[in-house]
């Protein structure tokens, strides 16, 4: 599968990963409005699994009548663009829609790397074919967090649990963040 390959799945459009790419929802409605009209603006909601898109323009939405249909025009497409990906759809602010998308959680493995006293472990998304490893880190004072790196050897957010850092990797390989670690 290449970068720009894409395939469709049960909750919608999965892509493939891209390291460093972050949120997987931003990605999906990035591909999905490509050539949207209106030049919306998006940003992840407060509810899990959900995304806003609203109008890029100085002023309020409701001066002219003009601007009120050509909003109207533009939600209606945002809404066929979304829904098209797997999203659903409804009404947000005055002349914006809130997208939602339920994503299968992303499977990480997760084993011992190297020698037990380097508290290093190696996290594999296997239906993805990439991954990373986690390490425990130590100072004078004890514990201080684990330190997170990718197959090629890129930095990912470091965290204050191993299991937060399989959920970073995911993150930073731009996988579904809702994730179900499988130790062996």
């Amino acid at each position: 599968m290449t970068s720009t390959d894409t395939t469709p799945s049960p909750g919608g459009l999965l892509l493939p990963p891209e390291e460093g790419a972050k949120m997987y929802l931003q990605r999906v409605a990035r591909l999905a409005l490509a050539d949207a009209p209106g030049d919306p603006l998006y940003s992840l909601g407060q509810a899990p699994h959900t995304l806003t898109v609203i109008h890029h323009h100085a002023g309020r939405c409701d001066q002219s009548r003009k601007r009120i249909a050509e909003h109207a025009a533009n939600r209606e497409a945002w809404t066929q663009l979304l829904e098209a990906v797997g999203f659903s759809v409804r009404l947000g602010r005055s002349c914006g829609v809130i997208g939602t998308l339920e994503t299968p959680p992303t499977e990480a493995g997760v084993e011992q790397y190297g020698e037990v006293q380097d508290f290093t472990e190696q996290v594999t998304f296997p239906a993805h074919g990439v991954g990373g490893l986690v390490q425990k880190s130590f100072g004078h004072t004890g514990f201080r967090g684990c330190v997170v790196t990718s197959s090629t050897g890129q930095q990912a957010a470091s965290t204050k649990t191993a299991d937060q850092g399989v959920v970073s990797l995911a993150l930073h390989w731009g996988l579904p963040h809702h994730v179900t670690i499988v130790r062996s």
